[in-house]
């Protein structure tokens, strides 16, 4: 994903002043030099031990971040915190992309609407390249976190990793004699590119600890 964001980055005539990786900046290591100083956002995609770090360092620098790692959402709360304590600015999604983010907007809606009935059972299937490391992805979590506002009780979540899968999302809603389903399919990463991209644009001189979703569908952020 550092890669495809590099990419779009420049397609779109924005400038790379720095790239970190785990060899110019291990976890735990200051922001540091000439880059710091001429920098608007930093975007992360790294992995879920170093955002801590990775937060911490961009509130010293005073530089916004957009944060596309999965994985850390257990620490969301103590990270929420320490941005808004510092006044810094921060923006997370689980996924960047603009068509899974109405996915999650239909799934709520459909949760809230289809909760009141006991016939439909709620269910979430995903499946990606056989080299994705985390099962299931942070998309489903996320998924199963919407559905569970609802429906109270715990989501199944089925995860499939083989091929070359960019990413496919499939939320369900089954009943005797009908199911309901919404499915997301990525055709390609840098989807997930251009939405960290907007964020980032988007969170220029702002404040405030904002999941993407709230960006996007909040009325208080038209």
């Amino acid at each position: 994903m550092g890669r495809m964001v590099e990419k779009v980055a420049r397609d779109r005539g924005h400038e790379i002043v720095h790239i970190l990786n785990s060899q110019n900046h291990p976890p735990g290591s200051e922001f540091s030099g000439e880059w710091v100083k001429i920098t608007d956002t930093l975007i992360d995609f790294s992995v879920a031990n170093a955002v801590h770090s990775n937060v911490e360092g961009a509130l010293r620098a005073k530089i916004p971040i957009v944060v596309g790692t999965t994985g850390w959402t257990e620490h969301l709360d103590k990270i929420r915190t320490i941005v808004e304590a510092d006044q810094g600015a921060c923006i997370y999604s689980s996924n960047f992309s603009m068509g899974v983010q109405v996915l999650f907007y239909l799934t709520r809606r459909a949760g809230e609407l289809l909760s009141r009935f006991q016939d439909f059972h709620p269910f979430v299937v995903e499946s990606h390249h056989a080299h994705k490391v985390d099962a299931p992805s942070g998309t489903a979590l996320t998924l199963r976190r919407i559905l569970e506002e609802s429906y109270r009780s715990n989501i199944s979540v089925s995860s499939l990793r083989a091929g070359f899968f960019p990413g496919n999302h499939t939320v369900g809603f089954d009943s005797l004699f009908e199911t309901l389903t919404l499915e997301h399919t990525a055709r390609s990463r840098e989807s997930f590119a251009g939405g960290a991209l907007f964020a980032a644009q988007w969170l220029q001189d702002k404040t405030g600890f904002y999941s993407f979703e709230e960006i996007l569908f909040g009325e208080e952020h038209d």
